[in-house]
């Protein structure tokens, strides 16, 4: 999907959508507050979009004026969504409520900081979280959008994919780095209390990835470091992929790259980019750095959740060796990632 907003002259919005069927007409619902929504199909033809090759018949336009919301320039609240994906096209500016910033914030955790997401969110006009379960094609259309004032993205997009775009369209980049025994014994219990849930959960989004895991988990005890390593010794390479060092995939490969040593060195390089690189043992300093970088506290009431019982499985994820062979690339990451870190927090603290 890919869409844009020309202009918001106040009595009018007008922009272009195009789905991921670049022959279908668009269709684009108006949402505003205690106001019923409103759908309607493209109404602008954009000889441009067909004759670039984006658009089939070029009917992909729209203008959202009076004849839509007869008070459309006295309203403030008012968002443009794409209603089969939910996916939001534009939203006005609240110069009271939102700040004029764009926020990139990369976490790489297979299940993400609800509550952390959700209070950064309020701080942005635009925010798309998760976003690495969007397709390729509509995260290069969030990441290229040129008018948007305040927009915040967050999740773990490939950064040799979308990482230069982000940089030339200004973006803040932050990156927020995990223990990888952590990360992987997160989403063993996450994973292990979902295949306690109904099928309907299962078959969430937040879940579907990992599905192709979900069959060898079924009878694993996380208390047992003999049943962990009987469990994975039995699960193919095609399905350990999906668990497979996923920070240096994140950073330091393509999408359909297998990984090898040398993406760590990638994987550094890229990190050196961002403007803020953090690690999860000393968030209170990653949420610091953030803010001074932001310049504005959007991160000081931020707090972190935890599963219960994640420490322990680490620590006992950590003496099985097929899963530190499984977490390579990322155990060398992270270790040089981290000394990175506290070598620049001490240059800091000496000046």
């Amino acid at each position: 999907m890919y869409f844009h907003v020309d202009q918001d002259a106040g009595s009018y919005i007008a922009g272009w959508l195009i789905t991921d069927n670049p022959g279908e007409v668009p269709e684009l619902s108006i949402r505003i507050p205690n106001r019923k929504e409103i759908t309607f199909s493209a109404n602008v033809f954009r000889p441009d979009l067909r004759e670039l090759g984006m658009h089939s018949t070029g009917q992909a336009g729209f203008l959202v004026d009076y004849q839509h919301v007869p008070d459309l320039a006295d309203v403030q609240d008012i968002s443009l969504v794409e209603p089969e994906s939910g996916i939001t096209i534009y939203k006005r500016f609240n110069p009271n409520q939102h700040i004029e910033k764009k926020l990139l914030l990369v976490d790489v955790s297979g299940f993400p900081q609800i509550r952390m997401t959700r209070q950064l969110m309020s701080s942005f006009t635009q925010a798309y979280p998760v976003v690495e379960r969007l397709p390729l094609e509509t995260i290069t259309g969030l990441l290229s959008l040129t008018n948007i004032r305040s927009i915040f993205v967050a999740g773990s997009p490939n950064w040799q994919r979308h990482g230069e775009i982000a940089r030339e369209r200004g973006f803040i980049t932050a990156a927020l780095l995990r223990d990888p025994f952590e990360e992987m014994a997160e989403k063993l219990l996450f994973l292990s209390q979902a295949l306690r849930q109904p099928e309907n959960i299962r078959a969430s989004p937040a879940i579907g990835r990992f599905m192709p895991l979900l069959p060898y988990l079924e009878n694993v005890d996380l208390k047992d470091a003999r049943s962990i390593l009987a469990t994975f010794r039995k699960i193919p390479n095609e399905v350990r992929r999906i668990v497979k060092s996923p920070m240096t995939a994140t950073f330091g490969a393509t999408p359909d790259e297998q990984l090898q040593r040398r993406n760590v060195s990638v994987a550094l390089d890229s990190l050196a980019q961002f403007n803020v690189v953090g690690v999860r043992s000393k968030f209170e300093v990653f949420c610091a750095m953030l803010d001074e970088y932001m310049g504005t506290p959007i991160m000081a009431t931020v707090e972190l959740s935890e599963l219960p019982g994640v420490a322990e499985l680490a620590s006992r994820l950590g003496s099985i060796g097929v899963i530190a062979d499984l977490l390579d690339e990322d155990i060398a990451l992270y270790s040089l990632a981290v000394e990175a870190i506290e070598a620049g927090l001490r240059v800091a603290s000496e000046e």
